[in-house]
Order: structure tokens, then C-alpha cells, then sequence
């Protein structure tokens, strides 16, 4: 357990939206099925679209700068636990992208999860980390529709 700042809590999940989106991108350049490529491409669309949710909570006026520089207690355990997508190999076929992704989206939907618990951050932050929460929800659903017919 560790203290951090929303801001920097805010911060942590930009980056983990920016590392997905990265991903998706490369990813989709990679894999030869059209249908996986197809939902690449949506999931890449989607990660900006979360950034966007997180980076308007830092936009001026949108948080106050006390509440910005709160300190909250902190599963930083829980934060280290993405798991790394740097390494995209030319040869992965779309069942290996779609495990890494599967396992990312779970490990993402659990960090929202343990973020939408913290109880001091105001109930706007709470309802994007939730909003998020469940769109990292169905994009597991999806992954795992995918992986089916793969």
C-alpha cells in the first residue's frame, strides 16, 4: 500500500490506456485474420476514447488542484500487475495477440475495479473509472468471442 496523488492515479491509467492502444495498432499490422484485425482496429479506437475520458478529469477545471493533488492509499501491487505488450513478434499468429489482449483487458478491468473501491476520490473520477471498468468488461467478452472462431 502506498499513497498516491489522483493526479498521478489519473496518470498511471492514461498510460495504460496509451500502452493498449499502442498495441492494438502494432497488433493489427501483424495478424493476417481479417475479423481479428477488424477488432484490433475497434479496440485501438476504444483505448483513445478511454484516454480521452481520463485526460478531460485533468483538464483545467474539471478536478480542483487539491483534489488533483490528494493523496489516497493505494494497491500499488494491483498497478503492477498489466501485463507487458511491448514485445510483438512478426510470426505471432492472431491467437497469441488475442491472448496477450485477453489477459490485458483482465488485468485492466481489475485495476479499474480496485480504483472504482477508493472511496475518497469524487464521485465524477469514480464514475469514469467505472465506465471504464465496464468497457474493459465487454472487451474481454469480446476477446473471448473472438478467440472461439479463431
Amino acid at each position: 500500500m502506498r499513497e498516491l496523488s489522483l493526479n498521478e492515479i489519473i496518470e498511471y491509467a492514461e498510460k495504460i490506456e496509451l500502452e493498449s492502444f499502442a498495441f492494438y495498432s502494432k497488433a493489427k499490422e501483424i495478424v493476417l485474420n481479417e475479423t481479428v484485425k477488424e477488432l484490433l482496429a475497434k479496440l485501438a479506437d476504444d483505448e483513445t476514447n478511454h484516454y480521452n475520458h481520463l485526460r478531460r478529469l485533468r483538464q483545467k477545471g474539471a478536478l480542483t488542484e487539491k483534489e488533483l493533488s490528494q493523496k489516497i492509499p493505494v494497491n500499488t501491487d494491483m498497478l503492477s500487475v498489466i501485463i507487458n505488450t511491448e514485445n510483438i513478434e512478426k510470426d505471432f499468429t492472431s491467437k497469441d495477440v488475442l491472448n496477450i489482449a485477453l489477459q490485458r483487458e483482465i488485468k485492466t478491468e481489475q485495476t479499474y475495479t480496485m480504483l472504482t473501491t477508493l472511496t475518497q476520490i469524487s464521485d465524477n473520477v469514480l464514475d469514469v473509472f467505472e465506465l471504464l471498468r465496464k468497457q474493459e468488461k465487454g472487451h474481454v467478452s469480446k476477446i473471448q468471442d473472438t478467440l472461439k472462431k479463431a
